[in-house]
């Protein structure tokens, strides 16, 4: 059995911890903690595994996740996108959520839609009052939580410290989460385990994943900005479109600057990983693909496909057949790809 040592050696050490807080979540003497994004010990472990088996960088067997999530393995010919029944382009109706949304708006409208059919409550991004873009877990309950907290930070949220803290501390069982890659793997990897000691009471979750090439550095994300005389507290939104970096601002022009220029930022665990649609969730969403405006949305499960649908029903969104050209799921698939290679090439495989 792997315990804490195992884990500071393997993915620690080697700055390839994604942050996620699953190790924390799942601790059942709560003797690990993150500080500055990291883990560490803080109390007497019970070398009882439950860290190193939930850790999205360690032995991750794709395969052994499909089939117990999707009863089969992915094809060769879908290796790229995983395992997908749908493709939709999919736009929020309502104006509160389209002001505030990132593209289409589809996650929080999926999100609304799932705390009116008796959802408890929807782990997301939230940011710091005091810190500007400092995003932390938060755990929306009313529908004008979630739209308040819409937005991609493109920095890194512990959000399953998020979810600890929505069951452990709150008693929810039907948890929706919002996560990147790893965040869904962690997550995943959370409700398997097989331990004894778990840690973490049992939950139902929809598992919303986002389209992911990588993510920022929040402190260099800030000192970035603040070179190039850039207030963070007056950034209303970042935005990575048609190869530019994008930061909009109250009463000024957005600042763009083309993506390269922000490389530099990109957190060192994002170079390990190859998952670029979130392939282990119910619905994953991103901003390409589809056109300006709307979100692409991957339907994984039956799961994912009632929610999507029952906000459709209920006149939260429109939906129509993502475009199946290279405009289309052609080009997410070209994206998965370039993730899979450059990130692959990167490691050494």
């Amino acid at each position: 059995m792997k315990i804490f040592g195992h884990l500071l050696k393997d993915v620690v050490r080697e700055n390839i911890c994604v942050g996620c807080g699953a190790c924390v979540a799942v601790c059942p003497v709560d003797a690990i903690a993150l500080e500055g994004g990291v883990p560490k010990i803080v109390g007497k472990c019970s070398a009882c595994g439950n860290c190193y088996s939930v850790c999205p960088r360690t032995d991750f067997e794709a395969t052994k996740m499909e089939e117990k999530l999707f009863g089969r393995a992915r094809s060769s010919e879908k290796a790229d996108l995983g395992i997908v029944r749908k493709a939709y382009a999919v736009r929020a109706l309502r104006p509160d959520i389209r002001e505030r949304c990132q593209d289409g708006g589809a996650v929080t409208a999926v999100l609304v839609q799932f705390l009116k059919e008796g959802g408890e409550s929807a782990v997301v991004a939230g940011l710091e009052k005091d810190k500007p873009w400092t995003p932390v877990p938060f755990a929306a309950s009313t529908e004008e939580e979630v739209v308040e907290n819409a937005g991609t930070k493109y920095t890194a949220s512990p959000t399953i410290l998020g979810v600890k803290n929505a069951v452990k501390k709150e008693g929810k069982r039907k948890i929706a989460v919002v996560g990147t890659p790893c965040q869904v793997r962690a997550l995943r990897r959370v409700e398997f385990l097989e331990q004894k000691q778990e840690g973490l009471p049992k939950a139902e979750y929809l598992n919303i994943g986002l389209f992911c090439m990588e993510t920022l550095s929040q402190e260099g994300l800030l000192e970035y900005l603040r070179s190039e005389g850039i207030d963070p507290s007056k950034v209303t939104k970042f935005e990575i479109k048609s190869g530019k970096f994008i930061a909009h601002r109250m009463g000024e022009p957005p600042y763009e600057v083309k993506l390269k220029r922000v490389k530099h930022l990109v957190r060192p665990c994002c170079h390990v990983c190859t998952d670029f649609t979130s392939e282990f969730s119910d619905l994953s969403v991103g901003n390409v693909g589809s056109p300006d405006g709307w979100s692409t949305v991957l339907v994984r499960t039956e799961k994912g496909e009632r929610t999507l649908k029952a906000a459709e029903k209920a006149g939260l969104v429109e939906i129509q057949p993502l475009e199946e050209g290279e405009r289309g799921i052609g080009f997410v698939t070209r994206l998965a790809k370039m993730k899979r290679k450059v990130e692959t090439e990167s490691s050494g495989h």
